[in-house]
């Protein structure tokens, strides 16, 4: 069902700390601390003697002790200590996953450890890169994972469901591009002369724009969407140019969830807090609108899974996407 032998990111760097911090990853109960050292540690969350969550322990160390019958478990997931007992069978232990610190993120692998590799990790360095200004957040998702695949790679949604801020209700006709890689899906989407949404108007840009998308898909979960936005010189406009890069991983708890992490990085008008908070606020608003629209979907979808859907012009990468997974899907098998 999941695409093990990849990089997933389990939690932001400041979520994860000295007391341990319970995550669900592709199904798997998983338990994150960091080490005395400030190293993070990932391991099963489920204690091998009877199964009690073991982030309801407590560090000792850079070890963790089971809150139920005091089991100790290294940070490789060796059973060190039994109370009560002086022999430790070697079969005591639990899962440790590959963890990295990287792009802001906490990174897990959940494959086989023996193929996880750091230098794989995705390059998502501009929620950390000084030369541009980001911010993050985080949604807990009550939709499939690849419902948000869909919802990024198809932008077409925007003068819909975001008419009231990010979208222009004028960007029905782009040009659209999709280039279908052995590992990735890339659609480019350039609407030409559209009306510039509100939020462009709070940031000053009040003529009309020339915005180029490239949305970048790669498995399992991860989307780039690079945005250069062009103002029109003119009566209205200035010839304003902006550009925006937003940075998507979505993490799968279950089947029909996901942890949708997120940030949005920008080159203009670096270190204002004022442009920042407004950002923010206006991309938490979009977001938690798409939150909704994909909880519904998927309430609609668990109601009747093969009820028949057809595909728009503008579902061609969401449906390369799909077709991406399934084969890697079918390769793991």
């Amino acid at each position: 069902m999941f695409l093990q032998n990849y990089w997933y990111v389990a939690a932001e760097a400041f979520e994860v700390s000295r007391q341990p911090v319970p995550r669900i990853i592709l199904g798997e109960p998983v338990v994150l601390y960091r080490t005395e050292a400030g190293a993070p540690v990932a391991l099963e969350d489920r204690c091998c003697h009877q199964r009690a969550p073991l982030h309801r322990g407590k560090l000792e160390g850079d070890n963790i002790r089971c809150g139920y019958h005091g089991l100790v478990f290294d940070q490789t997931g060796v059973c060190t200590e039994i109370p009560e007992q002086d022999h430790v069978p070697p079969q005591a232990r639990v899962r440790a996953y590959p963890s990295a610190e990287k792009h802001g993120w906490v990174w897990v692998w959940m494959g086989d450890c023996a193929l996880a590799d750091e230098s794989l990790i995705p390059d998502f360095h501009l929620n950390t890169d000084a030369e541009w200004t980001s911010f993050q957040g985080i949604i807990e998702m009550g939709g499939a994972s690849q419902l948000m695949v869909d919802n990024l790679l198809d932008l077409s949604h925007l003068p819909f469901l975001h008419a009231a801020n990010i979208g222009s209700a004028t960007d029905t006709d782009p040009e659209l591009n999709v280039e279908k890689g052995e590992d990735f899906v890339r659609v480019t989407r350039i609407a030409r002369g559209i009306k510039s949404s509100k939020w462009q108007n709070d940031l000053g840009i009040q003529g009309n724009v020339t915005q180029e998308k490239m949305i970048t898909f790669r498995p399992p979960c991860h989307i780039w969407i690079a945005i250069a936005t062009a103002e029109e010189a003119g009566p209205k406009g200035n010839g304003q140019v902006m550009n925006q890069m937003i940075l998507n991983s979505m993490t799968p708890v279950s089947a029909t969830s996901c942890r949708y992490h997120w940030g949005f990085a920008r080159d203009f008008n670096h270190g204002d807090a004022g442009v920042t908070k407004y950002m923010k606020d206006a991309t938490d608003i979009a977001f938690n609108e798409d939150k909704e629209m994909i909880e519904a979907q998927q309430k609609n979808i668990d109601l009747d899974p093969a009820a028949p859907i057809f595909n728009l012009d503008g579902d061609e990468g969401g449906v390369a996407a799909r077709r991406l997974m399934q084969r890697l899907n079918a390769e793991q098998a």
